[in-house]
C-alpha cells in the first residue's frame, strides 16, 4: 500500500513489477529455513543494519537468522512477511531494499504483533518506537521532515538520513502506525 503510494507522490519512481513465481518445481529457499520465535527488533541508524546482521543490500538468505516468514512462496513474491515481529522485508533480485516496521497494526492486520523496534543511533541514543511516538518526537531525533502530507487518514512524513529514506506513516493525531527504511532509488537515466 504505501510503496502504490510513493509510486503515486514521487515523480519518476518506478512502480514495483508483479514477481515472478519460481519455475516449476523449484522449491522456496525459505521452506528448510527453521521457525524461530518472535525477537526484539534493533535497527542501527545510519548504516541500516537490523539486528547487527542484517543490512539493506544483503542477499535473502541473511533472513534466515529472523526464521522461517509467515507468508508462502516469499523468495518469488520479493516479499518477507514476520506477523509475530510487525516486521516485512522487502527487495528484488534478491537483494533487501526495504523494512517495514509495523508499530499500530490496523484493523484488517489482526494477526501482526506491533513490532518491538529500537532505534539506536551512532552516538548511542536509542528511541524504542511504540504506538504512543509522536510526530514531534521524529522531528526532535531527526529533525523537520524532507517531505510532509497530510489527509483525513493519515500523515506521511520523509527523513534522510546518510542515503537512507525513512518513510513514516502517522495516525491523523499524528502518532506513529509503520517506519519504512529503504534504499533510495538510484535516478532516472539520462539520454543523450
Amino acid at each position: 500500500m504505501f510503496r502504490q503510494f510513493l509510486d503515486w507522490l514521487v515523480p519518476g519512481r518506478t512502480p514495483r513489477q508483479p514477481p515472478n513465481p519460481p519455475a516449476t518445481g523449484e522449491a522456496d529457499p525459505t521452506a528448510g529455513w527453521t521457525a524461530r520465535p518472535a525477537l526484539p527488533l534493533k535497527l542501527h541508524l545510519p548504516a541500516g543494519i537490523l539486528n547487527d546482521s542484517i543490512s539493506l543490500g544483503d542477499h535473502y538468505r541473511v533472513l534466515s537468522r529472523l526464521g522461517r516468514p509467515g507468508n508462502p512462496q516469499p523468495y518469488a513474491a520479493d516479499r518477507f512477511q514476520y506477523p509475530s515481529m510487525g516486521l516485512t522485508v522487502e527487495g528484488t533480485r534478491e537483494r533487501i531494499e526495504y523494512f517495514e516496521f509495523i508499530i499500530g497494526p490496523e484493523a484488517w492486520e489482526s494477526a501482526v504483533t506491533p513490532a518491538l523496534v529500537t532505534l539506536e543511533f551512532p552516538d548511542g541514543r536509542q528511541l524504542r518506537l511504540d504506538a504512543q511516538t509522536d510526530e514531534a518526537t521524529l522531528t526532535a531525533y531527526f529533525g523537520p521532515p524532507l517531505e510532509r502530507d497530510a489527509d483525513e487518514d493519515e500523515i506521511i512524513v520523509r527523513h534522510e538520513l546518510d542515503g537512507k529514506l525513512l518513510d513514516w506513516e502517522l495516525t491523523p493525531q499524528g502518532k506513529v502506525k509503520r517506519l519504512h527504511v529503504e534504499l533510495p532509488l538510484p535516478p532516472p537515466a539520462t539520454t543523450g
